[in-house]
């Protein structure tokens, strides 16, 4: 290979993993977020019956 397409080949995969990173790191925080709003829910659903929240 030459110096460019070993450049080239090095900066596609750089920019590959980026990418899977990325959309990696999105789809974990949605599904931290999810979590959260359904412990949230959960939470305020026992406050309303008169029930301490659930210690984790």
């Amino acid at each position: 290979m030459s110096n460019a397409a070993t450049v080239l080949a090095k900066v596609a995969a750089l920019a590959g993993g980026a990418l899977v990173g990325a959309l990696l790191t999105r789809w974990l925080d949605e599904r931290l977020v999810a979590r959260r709003a359904q412990r949230f829910n959960n939470d305020k659903m026992r406050y309303a019956q008169g029930l301490a929240p659930i210690e984790r």
